[in-house]
């Protein structure tokens, strides 16, 4: 296997953007991937040899991610986001209906070798689920009709009419433009105009200016944004990184993709000044692989601004140097966590590093680094175009700037809305004709996942509060990615806590025991309690699991991990309760947990399966 002389070229000019060449492991599997269709030993022999790596070091890089294949797929490669919010949109009966049409299972190729169907993991499409992937092409709000006309061979492309905010918009101000992603639409509306000025400014300054607006990281964790760039040793001679996080794998968020496929270039401004503003000359863009439109935009946005002058060397006559590079992940969602994104980076398994140190101090290359979200970044050219202080009282106190918020699930009107940080209750979000507008007709709100599926659960009875990162944990939860996903009063809590409990055992790194182990036993029991075979004493040793796992890994994602099943037992005990009882599922019997409480009192059971 070698590659075609095109594919050659553009590997090549890949490699170049790296000073380790293991670092372009994954974009040489996918362009060895896209050529052969598949990873056969000596496809992954002829990139071992292209990166001066053992075979072996190959495969166990490319085993670690789901989307390589080491078996050959269908001419057409179908995947159905199952996650809980496409879940909630019917995505598992498109899995089961496309696989019994084919006649085949999942994973396995049609009889004509022209289809196969796998079920995949949170797609950022939340809002427009259910989310489907054709060889990389969306078609979400995906109904079992666009399946077939797919199945019988047509091309279906559909995008996520997005709803845009009321008022008016900062962050999303390019949006939703006519040609929003070209470079003359987003100078029209003032972009780059002020690039020379900022760039003449002291970086000292800049993160100043960042300091006094309040930003808060907007990845989940909320951390002070000026106050982390300010980290970075000053008398460390080695070069620095800036690293964007576009991994945007948390279930129930898809605010960054907008920005991503809509806005790319404010983002590569934000590099641009950003960069600049840590003493750095390098900026590399890691977006999650599934994210084929994204990483299209962002490279094409990218060839722009290089061409208008915008990177590169001495750029507008400043003296200033700054590359910005976009590198695609290949299907990891640890690799949202900063250390587990840098080595993935650097060409290894995305498996986080045990802290400290830092990655200020010690990052990627083993150099100092600052890693932060597409959001976060974003918002930098608003501080020095309007000043901290304007930035800061957009938001609440602590809490500044303006902000998207992503809902899904169960509601009249999901999307991903802007407005300014906190100012804006958790039921004004779900209920305001301004943003979701309601729980579905003739349906009644049962339980809220605030900030993407690792935040604890709330009920309709703790909506009155600021989305804010403050207002979130005194209500006991967290803001996090602010991936709002609404739960109403048709689903059972069992299956919501079972179906994320899915995705982070399928998603757990491996690395950490309790983690590793842990999440596997707990969907075993989940599993149990679906299946009608569950015992009280199950509940009480999930709640052990929870207790063993929290505190007790390396990196967040036992945390995170242990919410749904946590925040399940804690406020809808009742319902697992229910299925030791009466042995599976309420919604066998009854369209509504209370209906089938009530039936369960005349002496109605659901029976075993």
């Amino acid at each position: 296997m070698e590659f075609t002389p095109e594919r050659k070229a553009k590997f090549d000019e890949i490699l170049k953007r790296y000073p380790v060449k293991r670092s372009a492991i994954l974009p040489a599997l996918h362009l060895a991937q896209e050529q052969e269709g598949w990873l056969s030993k000596e496809t992954i022999q002829y990139v071992a040899s292209l990166l001066e790596l053992t075979p072996a070091q190959v495969h166990d890089t490319a085993s670690y991610y789901v989307m390589f294949r080491f078996q050959p797929f269908g001419e057409r490669h179908i995947e159905v986001c199952t996650n809980l919010s496409c879940s909630l949109y019917g995505a598992d009966e498109l899995v089961e209906h496309a696989c019994k049409k084919l006649g085949v299972q999942e994973g396995e190729r049609s009889a004509d070798g022209k289809f196969t169907v796998t079920r995949v993991e949170c797609l950022a499409a939340c809002g427009g689920g259910a989310a489907v992937q054709v060889n990389g092409e969306w078609l979400e709000n995906c109904t079992i009709a666009d399946l077939d006309r797919v199945l019988a061979g047509e091309h279906v492309h559909r995008k996520f009419d997005w709803p845009q905010s009321a008022g008016t918009p900062v962050l999303l101000r390019n949006a939703f433009k006519k040609d929003s992603t070209s470079i003359e639409t987003f100078k029209a509306g003032g972009g780059y105009s002020k690039l020379g000025e900022w760039l003449k400014m002291s970086p000292d300054d800049i993160i100043e200016q960042v300091k006094k607006s309040n930003l808060r990281g907007r990845g989940g964790a909320g951390f002070p944004t000026g106050l982390k760039w300010s980290f970075l040793p000053k008398d460390n001679p080695k070069p620095r990184y800036l690293v964007v996080n576009a991994d945007e794998s948390e279930p129930g968020t898809y605010k960054d993709r907008l920005i991503l496929e809509n806005d790319p270039h404010q983002l590569i401004e934000a590099c641009i000044v950003s960069t600049h503003a840590l003493r750095s000359k390098t900026c590399y863009i890691y977006i999650r692989g599934e994210f084929w439109e994204g990483i299209r935009t962002m490279e094409r946005a990218v060839r722009e601004a290089y061409a208008a002058g915008y990177l590169g060397q001495n750029i507008l006559g400043t003296g200033i140097d700054v590359d910005v590079f976009v590198h695609g992940g290949a299907g990891a969602y640890e690799c949202g966590e900063e250390t587990a994104l840098i080595e993935s980076l650097e060409g290894k398994r995305g498996q986080p590093r045990i802290k400290p140190p830092f990655p200020a101090v010690v990052g990627l290359y083993g150099c100092p680094t600052i890693v932060n979200n597409v959001e976060t970044i974003s918002c930098v050219p608003l501080i020095l175009e309007r000043g901290p202080e304007w930035f800061a009282a957009q938001g609440t106190e602590k809490n500044g700037g303006p902000k998207l918020y992503c809902i899904s699930g169960h509601v009249k009107r999901p999307g991903t809305y802007e407005t300014g940080m906190g100012k804006v209750t958790l039921r004004e979000l779900i209920y305001d004709e301004k943003y979701a507008g309601g729980i579905r007709d003739g349906h009644k709100l049962k339980a809220v996942i605030p900030g993407g599926s690792s935040t604890p659960m709330l009920t309709p009875d703790e909506l009155d509060i600021p989305m804010d990162f403050d207002g979130l944990a005194k209500a006991g939860s967290m803001l996090g990615s602010a991936g709002t996903i609404i739960i109403d009063d048709s689903t059972s809590m069992v299956f919501v806590a079972r179906k994320l409990t899915y995705f982070y055992k399928h998603e757990s790194c491996g690395k950490c025991t309790p983690c590793r182990e842990g999440t596997g036993w707990m969907l075993r029991l989940l599993e149990k309690l679906e299946r009608g075979l569950g015992q009280m004493k199950d509940l009480d040793l999930l709640w052990k699991i929870c207790d063993s796992i929290s505190g007790k890994t390396v990196c967040p994602f036992g945390d995170a991990a242990i919410a749904p099943v946590q925040s399940g037992l804690k406020k809808f005990r009742p319902e697992f309760e229910y299925y030791v009882r009466n042995k599976g599922s309420w919604t066998r019997v009854a369209k509504t947990f209370e209906e089938a409480l009530a039936k369960e009192g005349q002496g109605q059971t659901v029976g075993a399966s």
